[in-house]
Formats: structure tokens, sequence, C-alpha cells
């Protein structure tokens, strides 16, 4: 009797487990696709190594619409904003856009609102440079768990599930600046540097690789001035820091672009053109008339218009074939350019221009449009 009880105890759980099975597999088979409609939209899928990924297309036809998000409204991103007008002409069926943080010097909050209002149209795809990679990591996660492709271009977000980093190895163009200023001072000296941001990403990477190629040589009197993306600040941090070390700086490091020109002016009007060096990030149109008139040293300048067309185009590849087949089928293009592609990484790369060989820089330029970069 003990045993028949058992037995007709044992059956009955093994059904109301399988009923409980077929319930829960109901449910998630009514669970509705991120994309709405009946069937399951793609989701994004972590490759090993880190990092989100779309390895199936995402939407292989039908009209497409990218965004590129700055972190600021500087003249930098003109010729980036060029280079999804470019875009635009190249991929017939792709809308672009740029969109950039409210305020004149914008915080990671600032551009977080600015990022989730694009999230809101649902675009086909979303490339930031984020002014805090790591305050920005789960804003990208966000935004990739629904299914919206997101890369980052210029300065990274590492700790995300960005699909890709497109732009400058930022520590190597930081060893670049790092290589001018040994060529301009081979027995050493001091230097101030000045940024927008050091949480930002490629400030790190960059004031990293200038330090790396200069140990021993070059002494930063301090940690950098920072100027949240306010050029005004920025040239008030030079005079505060030229009031301050005097005559013991030997040289000015411009990590932002517009701290060039804004070191320009502040060592300008101190009278101390020609007894310091002056050493910067991008072609601000006030940076290379400095180069052309010898008053700057040396610029360590990078692609912007290559950021944004190139940015339009791998989202536009990753939602026709997938991620690995759109930078497969880019490669070619990228390599012959002179770029290296590691990975899901796109090094654009960076020319160093000083006096010597601006005027065909600034040639080359003009034939894109471009007045600054």
């Amino acid at each position: 009797m003990k045993r028949s009880r058992f037995l007709r105890q044992g059956l009955a759980l093994t059904a109301l487990v399988s009923l409980l099975s077929l319930a829960s597999c109901k449910d998630q088979a009514a669970t509705p696709a991120p994309g709405g409609g009946d069937a399951p939209a793609p989701v994004a899928k972590a490759p090993e190594g880190g990092g989100g990924g779309f390895d199936a297309p995402r939407k292989a036809e039908g009209k497409l619409s990218v965004t590129l998000i700055t972190n600021n409204s500087a003249d930098f991103w003109t010729a980036a904003e060029k280079g999804l007008e470019a875009a635009k002409t190249e991929l017939t069926d792709c809308d672009t856009g740029r969109m950039t943080p409210a305020g004149s010097s914008p915080t990671h909050a600032d551009q977080k609102k600015t990022f989730e209002d694009a999230v809101a149209k649902n675009p086909d795809g979303i490339a930031v440079t984020p002014i805090d990679g790591k305050e920005f990591a789960s804003v990208i996660d966000d935004a990739i768990a629904k299914n919206i492709p997101v890369i980052c271009f210029d300065s990274d977000s590492e700790t995300s599930k960005r699909l890709a980093y497109l732009g400058t190895n930022n520590y190597e163009a930081g060893k670049a600046a790092g290589e001018a200023a040994l060529k301009l001072l081979p027995n050493g000296g001091k230097f101030v540097a000045f940024v927008g941001n050091m949480s930002a990403q490629n400030a790190i990477d960059r004031y990293k690789g200038f330090q790396d190629a200069t140990k021993g040589k070059i002494e930063m009197l301090q940690e950098p001035f920072q100027d949240q993306a306010d050029p005004l600040k920025a040239q008030r941090n030079v005079q505060d820091a030229i009031t301050k070390y005097g005559d013991k700086i030997n040289g000015f490091l411009g990590i932002w672009a517009y701290d060039g020109p804004a070191i320009l002016n502040a060592v300008e009007s101190a009278k101390l053109l020609g007894k310091v060096k002056i050493i910067t990030f991008d072609g601000a149109p006030e940076t290379l008339a400095g180069l052309e008139a010898k008053k700057v040293d040396a610029a360590v300048i990078q692609k912007p218009y290559e950021f944004g067309r190139l940015s339009a185009k791998l989202l536009y590849l990753i939602n026709r074939k997938g991620l690995k087949a759109a930078i497969d089928e880019l490669k070619p293009e990228l390599e012959k350019a002179g770029m290296k592609v590691d990975g899901n990484k796109i090094d654009t790369g960076v020319t160093t221009v000083t006096p010597e060989n601006v005027a065909p820089f600034v040639e080359n330029m003009k034939k894109l449009g471009l007045k600054s970069t």
C-alpha cells in the first residue's frame, strides 16, 4: 500500500511539473519583440572578449537612419558633420543627423539626456563620443538591449557593450605629441597641459601617451587644468598657469581642439611667443593660422571628417550585414587610407603638422571644403 501511494504521489508531481513547464513556455512565446510585431527581433549578443555585437543583419532592406552625438558644439565637429553629409550622398537609402548636448559646457548628464532623446526616436544606429566613458557604459548598454546598434567614435567607452570604436588611437596620438615636444626641446623642459575633462577616455589616453613618450625628459608641473569644454575658461586657465609658474614653463600642451587657440591667445597676450613651445591637438582655424605664422610649433591632427563619414557607413553596414561582415567589407578601404583595424577597433590615425608642412595640409583640407579639422 505504501509503495502504491508513493507511486501515485510521484505521478501527480510529474504531471504538475509538466503543466508548469508548458505554462512557462507559453508565457515566453507571448513576449513581444523589442521592435514590435510577432517575430522576435535580433538581440545583442556579447562575443568572446567583451563588447556587444550584432552577428546577423538587423535590417537587411528599407530606409535607415543613423545619428551622431558629439560631446559639445566646438568647431572641431563641423568637419565630422561634413563627413556625415558625404556619407548621406554615398548611402542614398540612409538618413544621417547630428545631435549635440545642450549648453556651452555640457556635462555627462546633458549628454545622457541627448542620447536618451535619440534612443526614443528608435534610430537604426547611434555613434557617440562619451564625455565620461565609464559613466556612459550603462547608457550605451540600455540602447543595445533595445536592439539599437551603438558605436563610439573619438573617445571610447571600453566597459560598455558598444559594437565598435572608430577614431584615433589616443594613446599613440599622445605619444606623437610627446615626440614632437622632444624634437623641439631635446634637452627636456617643464610643461603645463589643458583639457576639457580628464574623465574622457581620449584625454586620459593622450595625456598618458605624452607622459610615456617624454618620461625623464619633460616634467609636467601639475595635473592638467580642466575647463569643462568652455573655451573662455580654457583661456583663463592658461593665464592662471602663466601667473602661477611664470618663466618655469617651457611648453604648453592643448589636449582638446579649442585648447590650442586658448593657449595661443594667452601666450601672445603675455608676450611669451618664441619663449615657450605650443603643442596642441586638432586643427582649429586659429591653430592652423598659428602654424602658418610660426606661432604654434606642432599640432597632432585627427580625422573628424572620417569620424562622421565612416561612423555612418559602419552603422549602415552593421544593419545590412552584421558587425563582423561590416568591418570585413570596410577593411580594404580603411587599410588603403593607412588606417588600422584590430578586431572591432578602427584606428583612423593622425598627422603631425608643423610650420614646415602646414601649407599642403591646408590645401588638402580645402579640397574637402573644410576650414578646421
